[in-house]
């Protein structure tokens, strides 16, 4: 099974609804990360556009692909605005790729009263200094509008999807970059 394969089946373990950690504790994941030579992609990660705060950390599941030999990463909320999103919560799964600073990650992305739910596949690009991770969401390349096919059948309804930069993504709080995201006036 080749990289991309590996990677596809193990961010595809996702299950259709979030699972919650049993006895999850920030406390003992943040030492556990402490002790620990740590990936690039590993750490403790805020989202800029709400504040979520997660934790991204090695994995592997029992029934990962047969060649284990791969990393994956388990994306494990640790705090959230909404109150009803619970620490400990697995919303997403990552993988490498090929490609350094480069990784396929399936994440939930909608909640249903308690529950996380629904899923989207992403591409994530860590950069150069490893303090920041943009997300970009797969689309497929073409859409149908049927709203622009009422006033004149057969015009347009088919349209290809141009991609656009995305500017969605997490800054690094643990461990600490090299560089502040902010410069420090003394």
């Amino acid at each position: 099974m080749h990289t991309g394969a590996a990677a596809q089946a193990y961010i595809d373990l996702l299950p259709s609804r979030a699972e919650v950690i049993e006895n999850f504790s920030y406390d003992s994941l943040y030492r556990d990360m402490e002790c620990r030579p740590l990936h690039h992609i590993e750490g403790i990660w805020q989202f800029t556009a709400d504040g979520i705060t997660i934790a991204i950390d090695r994995h592997s599941p029992n029934q990962a692909p047969s060649s284990s030999a791969m990393t994956g990463y388990r994306m494990i909320l640790i705090s959230a605005p909404n109150r009803s999103l619970r620490p400990g919560t697995v919303i997403g799964l990552i993988a490498p790729t090929a490609k350094a600073g480069t990784y396929e990650a399936r994440i939930h992305t909608s909640q249903k009263g308690l529950s996380v739910t629904g899923s989207g596949k992403f591409t994530l690009t860590l950069d150069d200094e490893e303090s920041r991770i943009v997300f970009s969401r797969h689309k497929s390349a073409y859409s149908i509008n049927l709203w622009r096919a009422l006033p004149y059948m057969f015009r347009h309804v088919v349209r290809k999807n141009e991609k656009r930069e995305s500017s969605e993504g997490c800054i690094r709080i643990f461990p600490q970059p090299a560089r502040p995201h902010e410069p420090v006036y003394l």
